[in-house]
This record gives structure tokens, C-alpha cells and sequence, in this order.
């Protein structure tokens, strides 16, 4: 969010404001180089020891209080500086360059530091003083008013909290380096996420961290094991990002940049362990940046986010489903319900297959990107986004929720004091009183040989009417199989496969309230196929 302002924002050049500046040209002239690149980190201590040599040199000030604002855990050193601009800066008739950009960017480190009422002081005054002076940049006037709509909502999010409780994954997974993006299997024995620790490659971006790549863990005795490089048939010296993980596990949707754009490639699990990244075809990915892409359950549809041509503005959420042919079908922009003149990003679509997650900068976010749910008719109507609230939606970007397959958990990436380092991965547990209706039920199925059935098909039927909920097939190279079922209902489970006997069993799946959160999935005892 502080980074895309920026940079539409600041729209003076740099020799225009050396000239200006007290401290010598040849001594600012690096600093500036660095902000160019936005390397604010490597900026900051150079401004700092600047400004042990000129104090009271406003520009210098402001530059800090820009580095600072767009530094990790720092927004309280840039309302330092910035409080210093904006009194160097009066607001004249005449160029107003930095007395604007000096209490533009103290509204959004107040905004970013909880402090709304002060925010929202800042942006109400600098809205009519611009207008006093009749200002004519119009797109101004639009990125205050956003800003000021962000403070509004967080006051009003913040009035009505969610109740939960959220906890980190601790060490094994997380460090003092980024976690982000986490995916999870259906039953939640696999977790995959990315970090930018040092990886394949060690290659460092322009801010001194290092590019990222994927990484995996899995649950075992009641613990995650210590997260290993899922390797490097899927990461590269340059960035890879996890975006999702069908519900077996067993296929991996992976982000990619090439340097020109961004593209959604997929990576199946086999006996030699992941195969080769290969990239979505068109009409998927384009020259444009598709960012995020999830399958529905079934495999038949993909919701993804892209910048190209024809949406409502940035990036918007798309869905294009599987044709006959095999090949995929035009995708669908899913309308200005879901879609703003902001960014859409990250799209998750619920194992229900009408209930979708995504991060927007618009609707009633309160601040960058927020959290969002959006359930689809019958009819193909989806319903008007819902914050999922504040203290999970926080002032600053929030990009990557991950709900469980029965929706009593999250996993959830956030930077929130008290963690290992940078971002970490938190897991979120609401309260009992929340109602939830899925359950994730789990189990393997062999031949008499105790080889994974892997003809085998799973015929799940309600026991009460006959009518049949879905056909499933066990993993091939596991035998296990996932399937996501209403809970306080009654089932029959068929297993079927040529030259074997069929094999039947009543489920019963209890109420949320019974089985309670914190049980991960229903597991049901193997099923071992006999021969006619």
C-alpha cells in the first residue's frame, strides 16, 4: 500500500529538491539513488547520519519520514520526521510540492501507527486547504478521500471486534525473515508457504532481502516438523510464491515472475516427489500478471487474479472453468460486486464452492488490502463482499487467508508484534459459539495386497433419501482420499473397483459442537478391498 502511493504520488524530480535542500547536493545525491530504487532501508541511516550534520533541514526530514513510513515496524520514526516537514512546509499559492507531500504521507503513518481521529485531522485539513488553493491535480483529491474512507471504516470495524483466538506455528515454520502465503491440504497433514530466507539461489532484492522461494512442513504427533526447501524442481534463483494446494494435497499452484510478468504454473506430487513446474495455459495466464489462482474442489473451475485489460480497474478477480476439450474456457470477470477501481487479490474458493475469500483495497477496507467473503447464488449472483473484520484485518496489507475445509480454522499470515521476526504464520481459531458446517472426512483405501487402490471410486450418498453428494477417488500414489461433508447428518460410503467386492459403511458426522475445533479432520479406519 505505502510503496504504490508512493510512487504515483511523488511526482517532483530529484534535482528540483536537492537544489532546495540545505545539505550539500554531492551528499544527498546517493540517498536519493536509493529511494529511485526503493532501497529505503539502506536510505534510512544514511539520511540519519545527514541529519546529525543538518537538524533542522526540512527536506531531509521528509525523505526520512518516506523511508521510514515504507520500513517494517518504523511508522512511528516516520510521524517524527514527517511532524517536522509538515511545519517546515506552509501550504502557499504557489509550490506546494512538499508542504503536500509532507502531510499526505503523516496521515498515513498516523493511519498506520492506530492513530485514526489524528488521520483523519490530517486529511480533512489538507482536503479543504487544497481546495482553498484550488489545486488542480483531481487524482489528489481522490487518493485523500480514499485515505480518509480507510480511517472512517477502521473506527467502525474496531467498534465491533471478532472474537477468536490466534496462534503463531512457532519456530518450525516461521523465522526472522517473511512467512507468507501459507496453503494447507484439506485434512491439514501438509502445510506449504513461502519465505524469503536464504534459499535456492541466495540472490537479494533491492530492499537487502532475499528473493523468495516455497517452502514445506508436515503434521506429525500433534507438530508441525521443521519446514524444509520444497526443492528445486519448483524453486529458482528468482521469486516463487505458493498460491494454493488441491484438497488431497497432491498439486501445487505455484506464482512465478519472469522479469515481465507474472504467471500461475502447477506442480503434481508423484512417487519421485514434485514434478516441474508447468504454466497454466491461455487463456489463464497472459502477458499480463495473474497473481493468485485457486481450483474449486472438483478441478473444474479456476478463480485467479490478473491485470489485464477490461476490468474495473488494477488488478480484478477472473474465474474460468474446464471445457469438455480438456482445454479452459474464456475466463469471466466477476463483476463490480467483487470488483473495484482498487486491487482484488488473492482469491480462495471455499470447499462449499459458493463461498469466496478474497483481498481487496476497496469496499470498506481499513487500510491497503483487507479480507473479504462473498457467498454466490444459485442463480450466479454473488452477494456484497463482507469485511471479515477487525483485529484480522489490520491498518496495513492484508493479503493471505486460508479458511479450513470444515471453516473453524484459518491460516493466516500477518505482521503482529510479539513474532519471530518480519511476517509469520498464525493459525485462528473461532469460537465455539461460531456455527460451522463442513467437516473434513479422511482415510486410505488398499487392495488385499495392501497396495493403494488406486481404480478404486468413493460413492458417498445421503443414508436418509439415496441421493448421491459425489464420486471420489483415493490418490493414486497413497490411497488416501478427502471429502468435505455437512456435518449432523447421516451417510453411506461405497467403495468400489473392478475385481473386488464392494465395500460399504454408514458415516455418521456430528455436529461442530461435539467434535469440536480442534480437531483437525474425521478420520475413518482404512478400508482393506477383497477380491469377488
Amino acid at each position: 500500500m505505502k510503496i504504490k502511493i508512493l510512487l504515483v504520488f511523488l511526482f517532483v524530480v530529484s534535482g528540483i529538491l536537492v537544489a532546495q535542500s540545505k545539505a550539500k547536493k554531492k551528499e544527498v545525491r546517493p540517498v536519493l539513488k536509493l529511494i529511485d530504487k526503493e532501497n529505503y532501508t539502506a536510505a534510512v541511516p544514511k539520511l540519519e547520519d545527514l541529519l546529525i550534520k543538518y537538524p533542522k533541514d526540512p527536506f531531509l526530514h521528509l525523505q526520512a519520514g518516506i523511508c521510514y513510513l515504507n520500513t517494517d515496524y518504523c511508522e512511528d520514526d516516520a510521524v517524527r520526521h514527517l511532524e517536522i516537514a509538515r511545519e517546515s512546509y506552509p501550504l502557499q499559492k504557489k509550490n506546494n510540492t512538499k508542504a503536500i507531500e509532507a502531510r499526505f504521507y503523516l496521515g498515513q503513518a498516523l493511519h498506520l501507527t492506530w492513530q485514526f481521529d489524528s488521520a483523519l485531522a490530517v486529511f480533512n485539513k489538507l482536503n479543504a486547504d487544497i481546495a482553498n488553493l484550488k489545486v488542480k491535480d483531481k487524482g489528489l483529491g481522490k487518493k485523500i478521500d480514499r485515505e480518509i474512507k480507510y480511517s472512517q471504516n477502521a473506527l467502525k470495524l474496531m467498534a465491533h471486534p471478532v472474537e477468536f483466538r490466534i496462534t503463531n506455528l512457532g519456530s518450525a515454520i516461521n523465522s526472522e525473515y517473511d512467512e507468507h502465503s501459507p496453503v494447507v491440504s484439506a485434512d491439514e497433514s501438509i502445510l506449504i508457504f513461502t519465505s524469503n530466507r536464504p534459499g535456492t539461489g541466495n540472490q537479494k532484492s533491492p530492499d537487502g532481502l532475499f528473493n523468495e522461494d516455497v517452502y514445506i512442513s508436515e503434521w506429525r504427533e500433534g507438530k508441525w516438523l521443521p519446514a524444509m526447501n520444497i526443492g528445486k524442481k519448483i524453486n529458482t534463483p528468482a521469486n516463487d510464491a505458493s498460491v494454493s494446494i488441491s484438497p488431497d494435497g497432491s498439486a501445487l499452484v505455484v506464482y512465478r515472475n519472469d522479469g515481465v510478468s507474472g504467471d500461475l504454473y502447477v506442480s503434481v506430487l508423484g512417487k519421485d516427489g514434485w514434478s516441474k513446474l508447468k504454466k497454466l495455459p491461455k487463456p489463464i495466464n497472459t502477458t499480463y500478471s495473474e497473481t493468485h489462482g485457486t481450483f474449486t474442489e472438483d478441478g473444474r473451475a479456476i478463480y485467479f487474479a490478473s491485470d489485464r485489460p477490461g476490468g474495473f480497474g488494477g488488478k480484478d478477480i477472473y474465474v474460468s472453468r474446464k471445457l469438455p476439450s480438456g482445454g479452459w474456457g474464456k475466463p469471466q470477470n466477476l463483476g463490480a460486486t467483487i470488483n473495484t477501481p482498487e486491487d482484488e487479490d488473492s482469491p480462495f474458493i471455499h470447499s462449499d464452492g459458493k463461498t469466496l475469500y478474497f483481498a481487496s483495497e476497496g469496499h470498506d477496507s481499513m487500510g491497503g488490502y483487507d479480507i473479504f467473503h462473498s457467498t454466490i447464488s444459485d442463480s450466479g449472483v454473488w452477494s456484497k463482499p463482507v469485511n471479515v473484520g477487525y483485529p484480522i484485518n489490520t491498518p496495513d496489507d492484508d493479503l493471505f487467508y486460508i479458511p479450513t475445509a470444515d471453516g473453524q480454522r484459518v491460516y493466516y499470515a500477518s505482521k503482529r508484534a510479539g513474532g519471530y521476526g518480519r511476517s509469520d504464520i498464525y493459525i485462528i481459531e473461532f469460537s465455539e459459539t461460531d456455527p460451522r458446517s463442513l467437516a473434513v472426512v479422511a482415510g486410505f483405501v488398499f487392495t488385499d495386497e495392501g497396495d493403494p487402490a488406486e481404480d478404486a471410486k468413493i460413492k458417498i450418498e445421503k443414508k436418509e433419501t439415496g441421493e448421491i453428494l459425489g464420486i471420489y477417488r483415493p490418490n493414486q500414489q497413497t490411497g488416501k482420499y478427502i471429502i468435505i461433508l455437512p456435518t449432523d447428518e447421516e451417510y453411506v460410503m461405497y467403495v468400489l473397483s473392478d475385481g473386488y467386492k464392494t465395500f460399504k459403511q454408514e458415516l455418521n458426522i456430528p455436529s461442530r459442537v461435539e467434535y469440536g475445533s480442534r480437531k483437525k479432520a474425521v478420520f475413518i479406519d482404512p478400508v482393506v478391498l477383497e477380491k469377488e
